[in-house]
């Protein structure tokens, strides 16, 4: 009965608090129901279907139904584009120190590491790297991403 209990209330599609006082007033219907000798599949034909329970109690509580907004996606997208754009730029990164650990420990090119400044070596490879300054745009379009989207699953009135 608990199985059944959880999935009528991921169905129902109402705030926090009024869902768990519906769900709390449903299972007291049940156990008043088995303590009046009803049997748990007499209990469970009678309510129907969780998606048939959870539709008639969403329909009985029709004033406090809630919508969740579209604008969700439009946060997931920024999200997934920002999380693209960073993962494309880390693989950029990796690859560029990958070739360039080839090109300084390979026998036959480490003359080929030139001198920048009057350094060489790991300097030298510090001074031409990238700067990974970068990487701040597409983390900021992940975080509003992710928290616009958050805010906006959390559902307004209708």
């Amino acid at each position: 009965m608990k199985k059944y209990l959880k999935a009528v209330e991921r169905r129902l599609n109402l705030p926090r608090d009024i869902r768990a006082r519906v769900m709390c007033d449903l299972e007291s219907s049940i156990h008043a129901r088995k303590e009046a000798g009803q049997s748990e599949e007499y209990i469970r034909a009678e309510l129907g279907s969780p998606r048939k329970a959870a539709a008639e109690l969403n329909e009985q509580m029709q004033e406090f139904a809630y919508r969740k907004s579209p604008w969700r996606f439009l946060f997931a997208a920024v999200a997934a584009f920002g999380a693209a754009r960073l993962i494309r730029q880390l693989v950029t990164q990796i690859l560029y120190w990958v070739l360039r650990a080839q090109v300084i420990f390979s026998p036959s090119a480490s003359t080929s590491v030139g001198v920048i400044g009057g350094a060489d070596g790991p300097t030298a490879i510090f001074v031409t790297t990238p700067v990974v300054v970068s990487h701040i745009v597409p983390v900021v379009l992940i975080v509003v991403g992710i928290f616009g989207f958050l805010r906006l699953c959390k559902c307004t009135k209708k």
